[in-house]
């Protein structure tokens, strides 16, 4: 069930307006879990020192945890 959008007269509008902005559309999850893999977010977020971690550093640590394949 969808939650019907109210009249924007009415006082509740506000309220299911920011509800709905707060919320992560069907696609946006996948779109900016796909930039972080390729590395196209600036930060990422923090380490446990509290500094900023970027996209290109997990890559590169996620890269040197992988066993190399032999051919």
């Amino acid at each position: 069930m969808t939650d019907p959008k109210p009249d924007e007269s009415d006082p509740k509008w506000i309220e299911w307006f920011a509800e709905k902005m707060d919320q992560a559309g069907p696609n946006e999850d996948a779109f900016f879990e796909r930039r972080r893999r390729l590395g196209l977010g600036v930060g990422v977020g923090l380490d446990d020192d509290g500094n900023l971690v970027y996209a290109k550093d997990l890559l590169e640590a996620e890269k040197a945890s992988k066993p190399e394949s032999r051919k």
